[in-house]
């Protein structure tokens, strides 16, 4: 008993202590876009994310990767924006119910140049967060999405 207690104990720990990280990436995300160094300090925890880890840190890291397009010479952010994209599309595939990634996506998507033609998902996600937003019960989330729609979305 005392051992399945301890185990109980240390996963709720292990919870805990990812729901933070993952509050302080939502953090770090918003303002990521307004200079170079916070694109960096947006990234710098997600370097070593692969495509195993969970849906949402790739998808964030996709994210980050396209940041970090943003202050690359114009000839290199072609590259940098396909290279970022598989980690967001990957982490759809893998959970395309997840409102968080699917955030991600839209936030990317459209703010991203309409002529690198990654702006195919706009008007989906934005229907599928808008009918998701009512029944999610991260508070961190829904304020996220609130404070998105109410600051970046173009509609």
């Amino acid at each position: 008993m005392k051992k399945l207690f301890s185990l109980l104990a240390a996963l709720l720990c292990v919870v805990l202590v990812c729901a933070q990280d993952l509050e302080t990436l939502r953090l770090l995300y918003r303002d990521a876009t307004k200079s170079k160094e916070q694109a960096q300090a947006f990234y710098e925890p997600l370097a070593g994310v692969t495509k195993n880890d969970e849906p949402v840190l790739a998808a964030y890291k996709g994210a980050g990767l396209m940041l970090l397009a943003r202050y690359e010479k114009l000839s290199a952010r072609g590259p940098k924006v396909k290279e970022a994209v598989p980690w967001i599309e990957q982490a759809i595939a893998s959970e395309p119910n997840n409102a968080e990634i699917r955030l991600i996506r839209l936030s990317v998507q459209e703010h991203l140049p309409k002529f690198l033609k990654y702006n195919h998902s706009i008007e989906d996600d934005r229907q599928f967060i808008r009918q998701a937003l009512p029944s999610l019960e991260d508070r961190g989330l829904k304020a996220m999405i609130d404070g998105y729609f109410d600051e970046f979305s173009k509609k």
